[in-house]
C-alpha cells in the first residue's frame, strides 16, 4: 500500500510541479484570470458534480462536522503556545487543501466514493476557514464570508437537485458531453493552479524553526490525533476523513493571513509551499497507515 499511496501522490505533485515550472519561467505574466478560472468555475464544478452524484446523508456530514470541529480547537490550541506567529499556526493547521489536492489523492486511492466523502469535508473545512476561522483571528464573526465563496452554493445545488432526483446527467447528448469535458480537465487545472500560485510566494527562509514546526504539527501530529476521533466512525469514513486531515496547508491560508496579518503574508505563503513539499512524503505513508488500521 506504501508504493500505491506514492503513485497516487506523485501525479498531483507532477503537475503542480508543471504549474510551479511554468510560473517561475513566465514570472512576468498575469496569472489573475488562470485564479479566477480555478475558484470560479473548476472548483465548484468538480464539486458539484460529485455531490450530484454522491449525495451524503445527513449523519456523516455531521460526524464530519464534529470531527472537523475539534481539529479547530486543537488547533486553537496549539496555537497559542506560538504566540510570536499565532495566526500563521492557527490558520494553517485549519486551511488544509482538502480539494485542489486531496480530491485526486483520494479519487486514486480509493475512488469515487472517497473523493464525495471528501467533498463533504471541504465543505466543512470552507464553512470553518469562512466564519469561525475569522472570528477567532479579528475577534467578530463574519458569516457574509461564507457567502462569498462559489464552493458553497455548488455544494448546496448539486444536494439539492440530487435530492429532487435530478442529475447532471440528464442534460442534452451535446451539453452533457462538453460539460464532461469541463469535469474531466477541473483537477489538473486545479493542480497547476496550485503550482502557479506557489511560483508567486516570496520566500524568507528566517524562520526556517517555525516552518519546520508548524510543518510537523499539520501533517503528522494533528491527523495522528484526527485518527483517535476516527476510530468512531465507519472504516471507509475513518480513512477519507483521516487522509484529508493529513493534508498540507492550502493557498487560502494565505488569504486569510493576508487580510488580517499583512506583514506576515510572505511566511503564510513559505507554509504552504514546505508542507506541500513534505507531504509527498507523509501522504503516502498515512494512506499505508489508514489501510492498516482501517
Amino acid at each position: 500500500m506504501l508504493k500505491e499511496g506514492f503513485n497516487a501522490v506523485l501525479p498531483s505533485f507532477l503537475l503542480m510541479f508543471v504549474g510551479f515550472l511554468y510560473g517561475k519561467i513566465f514570472k512576468d505574466s498575469e496569472i489573475g484570470i488562470f485564479n479566477k478560472i480555478a475558484t470560479w468555475l473548476m472548483a465548484p464544478l468538480i464539486t458539484f458534480t460529485f455531490m450530484n452524484d454522491y449525495i451524503p446523508k445527513i449523519d456523516v456530514l455531521l460526524r464530519y462536522t464534529a470531527g472537523f470541529a475539534l481539529m479547530f480547537v486543537i488547533s486553537y490550541l496549539i496555537s497559542k503556545a506560538h504566540k510570536e506567529h499565532k495566526e500563521i499556526f492557527f490558520t494553517g493547521n485549519v486551511y488544509v487543501n482538502s480539494g485542489y489536492l486531496g480530491y485526486p489523492v483520494l479519487l486514486a486511492l480509493w475512488g469515487e466514493k472517497a473523493l464525495a466523502l471528501g467533498v463533504v469535508y471541504s465543505f466543512v473545512n470552507v464553512l470553518f476557514g469562512s466564519t469561525f476561522l475569522p472570528s477567532m483571528i479579528s475577534g467578530k464573526l463574519e458569516l457574509k464570508n461564507a457567502l462569498k465563496l462559489p464552493f458553497i452554493y455548488a455544494i448546496f445545488l448539486g444536494w439539492g437537485l440530487g435530492f429532487a432526483g435530478i442529475s447532471y446527467k440528464q442534460l442534452p447528448q451535446g451539453i452533457l458531453t462538453g460539460f464532461n469535458w469541463l469535469r474531466d480537465m477541473a483537477i489538473p487545472f486545479l493542480l497547476l493552479q496550485v503550482g502557479l500560485s506557489i511560483s508567486r510566494i516570496e520566500f524568507d527562509w528566517h524562520d526556517m524553526k517555525d516552518y519546520v514546526l508548524l510543518s510537523f504539527e499539520r501533517l503528522i501530529f494533528i491527523p495522528l490525533v484526527m485518527t483517535l476521533f476516527a476510530l468512531l466512525l465507519n472504516p471507509f469514513e475513518a480513512k477519507v476523513f483521516v487522509l484529508e486531515s493529513a493534508m498540507p496547508i492550502g493557498v487560502n491560508s494565505v488569504v486569510v493571513i493576508n487580510t488580517f496579518k499583512h506583514k506576515d503574508t510572505p511566511k503564510a505563503g513559505v507554509t504552504v509551499a514546505l508542507t506541500t513539499l513534505f507531504s509527498l512524503l507523509t501522504l503516502p505513508i498515512w494512506a499505508f497507515v489508514l489501510e492498516k488500521i482501517f
